[in-house]
């Protein structure tokens, strides 16, 4: 008997150190949006950003991620973040170019030579700067996170840059993208991510462009069998707070400003390796799928790149020296 109450008292104050340590209730509560699935790889990583918030405040605040588009797609959060409406996010820069006009440089079609490339810029001095100028909109850049590298996908076979003359490709609601399709001599269509499949399947659009990972986790593979990997762009997400939200975070205790963006840094590094992992798996289940892949040639590649011309011939003094420091990275 007096063994099992020293096993309940023990039991008691280390339930009572428990609560003493960490608040049965969080004092702040955010939320965090995204349009991918669980199991994506910037979900995951939102996921594992939440555990590095609710840890380091000790339980003071918590993180709550709603994936599924469930409260509003990527245009839609962005705008309830700029009134405080949602308090985080992770965004496209096809979707922030919109917002941030400064942003067009890093959309450039065969702006970067490879992932590894485009990694030791947005890590050094280009990458703080531009997330230190998104700051418009009530919004603020914390972290960058892969999104891989986007290419084409058809219903029908893709040989070479001729063989996208005519067809009509569905883009995100973004002139970069646009203007690149049309430059190839295809058809750009802006159509919601969500409505891809039923448009391929209806005939509606030929083809589409996107990362591999989305390709397949969203089923387009079934519906358009043929990847052209061009590698045309590379346009890595940003996590985003809005400024309400990290107000209430300084509010809760202001050194937590600092312990939120650190942990946002963190999740990115974790969400690459996660992406890389999301990339082999997508190519071997496309692969079995039976998708055919076309890698261009290095002459199709010139070719495509210098279709490109009229895009960077337009840059003014300012972005061309940013693209000229991109391309000595």
């Amino acid at each position: 008997m007096k063994r099992f109450l020293l096993v309940a008292l023990t039991l008691v104050l280390v339930c009572f150190s428990c609560r003493k340590d960490q608040p049965s209730h969080p004092e702040l509560v955010l939320r965090y949006a995204d349009n991918q699935s669980s199991g994506y790889p910037t979900v995951e990583a939102a996921k594992y950003l939440a555990e590095l918030v609710k840890e380091r405040t000790g339980g003071r605040i918590e993180l709550r991620v709603y994936p599924d588009s469930v409260l509003g797609s990527e245009t839609s959060v962005m705008q309830q973040m700029s009134y405080g409406g949602i308090d985080m996010s992770r965004f496209s820069l096809g979707t922030l170019y919109r917002f941030f006009p400064e942003l067009w440089t890093l959309q450039l079609p065969y702006l970067y030579t490879d992932n590894e490339h485009m990694w030791r810029v947005l890590d050094g001095e280009i990458g703080d700067m531009y997330l230190r100028n998104m700051s418009g909109e009530r919004i603020v850049g914390l972290a960058w996170y892969d999104a891989g590298a986007r290419s084409f996908y058809t219903r029908n076979p893709i040989a070479n840059i001729s063989s996208l003359k005519g067809l009509t490709i569905r883009v995100q609601e973004n002139d970069m993208m646009s203007r690149t399709i049309e430059l190839l001599g295809a058809e750009a269509v802006q159509i919601p991510y969500q409505d891809i499949y039923s448009a391929l399947q209806k005939l509606r659009i030929d083809g589409a462009e996107n990362n591999l990972p989305s390709y397949v986790f969203m089923d387009h593979n079934q519906a358009a069998p043929y990847f052209y990997q061009d590698e045309h762009f590379r346009l890595p997400e940003v996590v985003m707070i809005s400024v309400d939200a990290q107000e209430k975070v300084a509010a809760v205790d202001p050194l937590f400003v600092d312990v939120l963006i650190e942990c946002a840094k963190e999740s990115g590094l974790y969400e690459r390796k996660l992406w890389q992992e999301e990339e082999k798996r997508a190519y071997e289940a496309a692969v079995e799928s039976g998708v055919i892949f076309t890698i261009p040639s290095k002459e199709d590649l010139l070719e495509l790149k210098k279709s490109m011309e009229p895009l960077y011939e337009e840059l003014s003094p300012q972005q061309r020296e940013i693209v000229k420091r991109i391309g000595d990275a």
